[in-house]
């Protein structure tokens, strides 16, 4: 859930407020937000800032977006909190450090106050919040609720170590498909797996479950997740069907250097096993275009789309 209000205007009627943020084209989002500068007192100014936003036009995103820039640049987390806390975002950055380890703090703000814009920052001082999660302090944890593909920054850092970690922390092996990316999804030398969704909950489970595999193919795979409503085309493209309550979640693998087009039997549940078995008789060129799979697999929980 978010605080910040949402108001819809309608620039057809309200011309020159759009004008004057310079809105000319639609659906456009702006985020304003009332910051102070300046000392405490007379000199404190009041002042609105206008972000423009640039991401997918999605509840789940909008509101991941909004979020963060409802947190602090930096927060201490206290132990009742830390779970929550670590699912806040997509991607969690959380310090776990000793109370004396001042220097260290200082160093993680800094990071923090460049990159907040991206990342959720915070820190805990708490040895058995550590503890629990197994880590020596100090550590830093970057949380990737998308794919549970955690990454750790393990003992004493610099400021480039932890920029070193939230670059690596952007990296997935499953990425997003979008318009602007779609080029990089047709490798001649690869394979490219095609996780169709409808909802932002069967894109985590299955980012979730297929990451280790997504890691354990990379040189011979791409794997990504598309929106299933907006690349339906595609998936028709590639004999899936966008009708039944069961259609969706679905995958195809897709071999650009032939145009070999295999599926997962729709309305099968999508299991990791399976989808190993899957691969790997493609990449042994056991497997025939056009060729099924995943018959034997589990039928989908209930009659939606998962989660």
């Amino acid at each position: 859930m978010v605080k910040t209000p949402f108001v819809i205007v309608d620039c057809e009627k309200e011309v020159e407020l759009c004008k004057t943020y310079d809105i000319n084209s639609y659906p456009t989002l702006r985020l304003f937000r009332k910051e102070r500068h300046g000392k405490d007192g007379e000199d404190e100014e009041l002042y609105t800032q206008v972000k423009r936003y640039r991401g997918r036009r999605t509840a789940h995103a909008i509101a991941l977006y909004v979020r963060k820039r409802e947190l602090p640049i930096l927060t201490r987390i206290e132990p009742s909190d830390i779970s929550s806390f670590k699912t806040i975002d997509d991607i969690v950055i959380i310090a776990y450090l000793r109370p004396h380890q001042d220097s260290l703090l200082s160093v993680f703000r800094s990071v923090a106050a460049r990159n907040n814009e991206n990342f959720v920052f915070g820190y805990s001082l708490e040895t058995q919040t550590a503890d629990n999660e197994g880590l020596a302090m100090p550590a830093i944890v970057a949380y990737r609720n998308a794919d549970g593909d955690n990454k750790v920054l393990n003992g004493h850092f610099k400021e480039g170590d932890v920029e070193s970690l939230l670059e690596n922390a952007r990296k997935s092996v499953i990425g997003e498909v979008t318009e602007r990316n779609l080029a990089e999804y047709m490798v001649p030398a690869k394979l490219t797996l095609y996780i169709f969704t409808s909802t932002s909950g069967s894109a985590t489970r299955l980012r979730h479950d297929l990451t280790p595999l997504a890691k354990k193919f990379e040189k011979f795979v791409i794997f990504g997740v598309a929106d299933a409503t907006e690349y339906a085309p595609m998936a028709k493209s590639f004999g899936l069907s966008n009708e039944g309550e069961t259609a969706f979640p679905a995958l195809a693998i897709h071999a650009p250097m032939n145009d070999n087009v295999f599926t997962y039997r729709q309305g099968q549940r999508i299991e990791k096993g399976v989808v190993e078995d899957m691969l790997t008789t493609i990449l042994q060129g056991k497997a025939a275009n056009g060729q099924i799979f995943g018959g034997g697999a589990a039928r989908m929980d209930d009659g939606h789309d998962e989660l």
